[in-house]
């Protein structure tokens, strides 16, 4: 089942390239910054759910200022589409394809990984990328989302358990998969996720 109707994929599509290529070319971010920007953002769940008001409500780069506080400006006119714009398109295809959190595909590729595929992929039928993508997904054994989440806060796992109470050996375990964090103690997932300030989906494996 894919992830939402498909009356809305093509505009979500260009939602996220949208997105990128302004946070990119525009705002001069590197590139993981304007990714985990959008997935730590409210706008990655609801565009992954098929929301109309993020896809038909604001542009894809009308949010990438909002979510950086930065003017809006007028955008410059870009003759030919760099590839991180058909990396936002594809993104969104692949998600809505599989029906998965776009937190989920980082948590196994690197958004760099993929923007490498640009070259071979770009030209030819989407399939291809998605088949692609379904194999670098199964080989390719990343960090779980508890120590990705938790190196971007700067936060060592003494600090984690400090500030959650939670034992430094569970959370050792959680993130070495030596312990499954989707049969945590619901109380363990909420003192987690409110350190992290994420949302307690984020830190469940898939």
């Amino acid at each position: 089942m894919n992830a939402y109707s498909e009356s809305y994929l093509a505009e979500a599509q260009d939602w996220l390239a949208e997105f990128l290529e302004t946070s990119v070319y525009v705002l001069n971010k590197e590139l993981n910054e304007a990714w985990m920007t959008f997935i730590l953002s409210r706008y990655s769940i609801r565009l992954e759910s098929g929301d109309p008001f993020t896809i038909c409500g604001k542009s894809g780069s009308e949010v990438a200022f909002i979510i950086f506080g930065e003017e809006r400006r007028e955008l410059p006119f870009i003759y030919d589409r760099p590839p991180e714009y058909w990396l936002g398109w594809a993104l969104a295809y692949y998600q809505w394809y599989r029906n998965i959190p776009f937190h989920f595909i980082t948590n196994h590729i690197d958004i760099e990984t993929i923007l490498l595929m640009y070259k071979k992929y770009h030209e030819i039928d989407i399939a291809h990328f998605c088949d692609e993508m379904d194999r670098l997904i199964s080989t390719h054994k990343k960090e779980t989302s508890l120590k990705r989440l938790r190196m971007s806060r700067g936060l060592s796992q003494k600090d984690l358990s400090n500030i959650t109470s939670i034992p430094i050996r569970t959370i050792q375990q959680y993130e070495q998969r030596q312990k499954n964090i989707n049969k945590a103690q619901a109380n363990y997932i909420f003192l987690l996720a409110q350190a992290l300030s994420c949302s307690p989906k984020d830190l469940l494996e898939y």
